[in-house]
């Protein structure tokens, strides 16, 4: 976790390295075009500039990350202008080692080992690689064994800066906890300093009421005094009324008898009530079900009928059907002359019978037509009574359901009866243990004014211990503003 100390600086550091990049591969540049020949491709040490720039421009999106590009951008471009530039006829860059010296001693700052150990694989490794793919450029520099020694005194060189980043992250965070710790002290202090002026201030005025409310206090034990007296003779009455109270308790418990037997015997009648409305109900159901078989009957003779109907009517049609056979026998036997006369006298009986039928029939009919008509409002009659009797039913059923609420309701009242009875005990207890109770208080009445009077003299006492608690009040608040005063000089 880095310190917020330093990371308020990461942003100076980041502007620094930016200005060190920039500066040195203009500056380094200028002086190789001027003063060493330079040719184009020299201009490659630019790159490290226009690094430098493209990173400033994304710094706040890089956010921690700028550093490390900051670190890897002189030894990375370093070595690539080292390998393009450095050829045999020219050592324009024979200061670029001491470009990575002090591009790693700037890095320092940070407190940040990762990022040195960062800086220098980087270092390192790129250097080396082009060193094995572009020897020309480094041999015209330094020789190899110049090489290992700068690679060993730049080792040298980190570790030192690890150290240093590791020993000030370890001041600084020493440094910054025991300033923590230092106003942690001072905030308790002042706190405390705070709660004893509070405190001091507090007893003062506390002394001050105290010392008027002793006076009061027996001014008031006085008071309390006849407020006791007068309590006493109350508490007196109290037991009088208390004692007619227990009388009443008496006949309110005889009553209470009463009424529970009354409920008693007024269940039972529900019961037995309820009883009879269910073999009444059931009795109905009987007649109900009776009804329902006579309306059945009813209605298969009125089948019946219908049936005899549908027959007469058959018997209507054969008659009718016969009268015209006897009434073309007698006009064929009419043609027929004597040998047809008495084939036309049996014709003519025939027709006689033939209407003799009809008349009887139309007869028949009047009285199936009467029937059928009986049977009808038979049938009306058998099925209102039937719907009266489920009404009937109903009514019971409601009646029954009534009748079973009532005897559920008297359940409870007599339940509740029970348990005012219960209740009235214990009450009859309490009134006893409230006497009980109040010759009690009568008594600790008497000895609290002995106590009174005990406390007049304590309260005269309390005074004088007033006056010696206001002057160490003052001795404290003397204190607070000596330690208040310290404070600020400590700030």
């Amino acid at each position: 976790m880095q310190l917020q100390s330093m990371k308020k600086e990461e942003k100076l550091i980041n502007n620094i390295l930016f200005l060190y990049i920039l500066g040195v591969a203009i500056s380094g540049w200028t002086f190789v075009m001027l003063f060493l020949n330079g040719g184009l491709r020299e201009c490659v040490f630019l790159l490290t500039g226009l690094a430098a720039i493209v990173t400033k421009l994304l710094e706040k999106s890089l956010g921690s990350a700028a550093k490390y590009v900051y670190a890897c951008i002189p030894p990375i471009l370093g070595a690539l202008t080292v390998a393009v530039s450095c050829t045999n006829d020219s050592a324009g860059y024979v200061c670029i080692t001491h470009y990575y010296f002090v591009a790693t001693l700037l890095l320092v700052p940070y407190y940040e080992q990762k990022l040195l150990r960062t800086s220098y694989l980087v270092t390192v490794v790129v250097n080396v690689a082009m060193m094995i793919a572009f020897p020309a450029g480094y041999l015209k520099l330094h020789s190899l064994i110049a090489w290992i020694f700068i690679v060993i005194v730049y080792t040298v060189l980190v570790a030192a800066c690890c150290f240093i980043s590791y020993r000030a992250t370890a001041l600084f965070g020493m440094v910054e906890k025991k300033e923590l710790d230092l106003q942690h002290v001072l905030e308790e202090v002042q706190s405390l300093s705070d709660n004893l002026y509070t405190a001091g201030a507090a007893l003062s005025s506390v002394s001050d009421n105290e010392s008027a409310s002793a006076q009061e206090l027996a001014a008031t034990s006085e008071q309390l005094v006849e407020s006791n007296n007068i309590l006493g003779s109350k508490t007196d009455e109290s037991m009088s009324n208390l004692s007619e109270l227990s009388e009443w308790e008496r006949v309110v418990a005889d009553n209470v008898d009463k009424v529970e037997a009354s409920s008693r015997d007024l269940l039972e009648k529900s019961k037995e009530n309820q009883k009879l409305l269910n073999d009444l109900h059931a009795i109905n159901g009987e007649v109900s079900e009776s009804m329902k078989a006579t309306n059945d009957v009813t209605r298969r003779l009125s089948e019946a009928v219908q049936e005899i109907g549908v027959t007469l009517s058959l018997i209507s049609d054969i008659s009718t059907s016969t009268n015209l056979l006897a009434l073309n026998a007698s006009i064929e036997a009419a043609r027929a002359g004597e040998a047809g006369r008495g084939f036309a006298v049996v014709a003519t009986e025939v027709g006689n019978l033939a209407n003799s039928t009809q008349d009887s029939l139309k007869v028949v009919q009047e009285v199936i037509e009467r029937v059928q008509q009986n049977v009808r409002e038979i049938t009306a009659q058998v099925e209102e009574n039937s719907t009266k009797m489920g009404t009937q039913n109903e009514y019971f059923a409601n009646v029954i359901q009534c009748m079973q609420d009532m005897t559920e309701l008297l359940h409870i009242s007599a339940n509740a009866i029970g348990t005012m009875g219960d209740a009235h005990g214990k009450q009859a207890e309490v009134i006893k243990k409230t006497v009980s109770i109040n010759q009690d208080i009568a008594e600790s009445i008497r000895n609290a004014n002995e106590q009174y009077a005990s406390i007049h003299v304590m309260a005269e006492s309390n005074a004088n211990d007033t006056t010696n608690v206001a002057a160490q009040a003052s001795a404290i608040n003397d204190m607070v503003d000596r330690m208040t005063q310290l404070l600020k000089q400590g700030e």
